[in-house]
C-alpha cells in the first residue's frame, strides 16, 4: 500500500480513527507519519514476541517472593529463561510453572479454558468429559443436601457414561 500524503513510499503506519461509529483510516510512510507527529517507536519495532508477552506477567509466586526461584529439576530451567526465551525446556516445566503459566494465559486470552471451535471428532469425547464433570458436581451437591436417591441415579449415569469410552 502507498502512503496517501506523498504517494511515493510504501505505506508501514495505518492509523485508524472511529468518530461518531465512522470509521477513517489513512495510510502513511514513515517519514509522512513523522511530519504529521505521530510517534513511531523503535523499540516497539524490534521488540520479540517472547519479550512481548514475557513483560505481560511481571507478578511474582510465593517461591519466587522468597529469594529463591522455582527451577525445573529436570532440565533447570527457570520462569525467568522462560520468559526471556519464549520456550519451556521440557514437559516438566508446565507442572513446575503451573501457577505462572496459568497466570500468563489468563492475561493473554482471557481464561485458561477453551471456548472455542473444536474438530468435529472431538465434539462428542468433549461433550461427554463436560457431561461427566456436570453430573460430578450435581452428585457432590445432592451428597451435601443429603438427597440420596438423586445422589444414586447420578453415580450410575456417571458410570455409564465413563463405560462409553
Amino acid at each position: 500500500m502507498i502512503c496517501e500524503v506523498c504517494r511515493e513510499a510504501l505505506a508501514t503506519v495505518h492509523l485508524t480513527e472511529i468518530v461518531n461509529n465512522s470509521k477513517k483510516e489513512i495510510h502513511l510512510c514513515e517519514s509522512c507519519a513523522q511530519q504529521k507527529g505521530v510517534a513511531i517507536h523503535a523499540q516497539v519495532k524490534n521488540l520479540s514476541i517472547p519479550e512481548f508477552f514475557g513483560h505481560l506477567v511481571e507478578t511474582r509466586s510465593p517461591e519466587t517472593a522468597g529469594g529463591k526461584e522455582p527451577q525445573c529439576p529436570e532440565c533447570g530451567m527457570t520462569y525467568r529463561q522462560f520468559r526471556s526465551g519464549g520456550k519451556l525446556g521440557c514437559p516438566h516445566d508446565y507442572t513446575i510453572f503451573r501457577q505462572e503459566l496459568e497466570q500468563l494465559l489468563e492475561k493473554i486470552h482471557g481464561s485458561t479454558q477453551h471456548k472455542g471451535k473444536v474438530p468435529k471428532r472431538m465434539g462428542n469425547l468433549l461433550g461427554r468429559d463436560q457431561e461427566i464433570a456436570d453430573a460430578r458436581a450435581a452428585l457432590q451437591a445432592a451428597v451435601k443436601n443429603e438427597e440420596y436417591e438423586k445422589a444414586a441415579a447420578l453415580r450410575d449415569r456417571i458410570y455409564e457414561l465413563e463405560r462409553k469410552e
